[in-house]
């Protein structure tokens, strides 16, 4: 089982755009969800004034995804908690280049409507 780690701008952004998560479960299979706890924390801090934020909390809350603590935060966060099943949900593409010089796969989206993994 894979387990994939979502970020704040992922989470906001599939609500935003309105993006179906099934891609990841076709391509994929069996998948775990996880949020670092820094992820919780930015998206606290956002909830005051982006109305996509409760639906982020929503979802995580619906589909009881596990929070995990770190020591660190962003970037540095993600690289603390990731083995060799791990894929990070970030359109963050600067992570999404250290990821990828690692040999580590991200999920992301491509224009607005679609999800790519890669």
């Amino acid at each position: 089982m894979k387990k994939v780690i979502l970020d704040t701008n992922f989470l906001i952004d599939i609500f935003r755009f309105k993006v179906s998560l099934d891609k990841i479960f076709e391509e994929i299979g069996n998948v775990k969800f996880v949020v670092p706890e820094f992820v919780i924390i930015e998206l606290k801090n956002l909830s005051s004034f982006n109305p996509y934020v409760k639906l982020a909390f929503d979802f995580i809350k619906k589909n009881k995804i596990k929070i995990i603590k770190t020591k660190k935060k962003g970037d540095m966060g993600f690289f603390e908690i990731l083995d060799n099943d791990s894929i990070v949900a970030t359109n963050d593409s600067k992570l999404r280049k250290k990821l990828k010089a690692l040999g580590i796969k991200s999920i992301y989206l491509r224009k607005r409507k679609k999800l790519e993994i890669g």
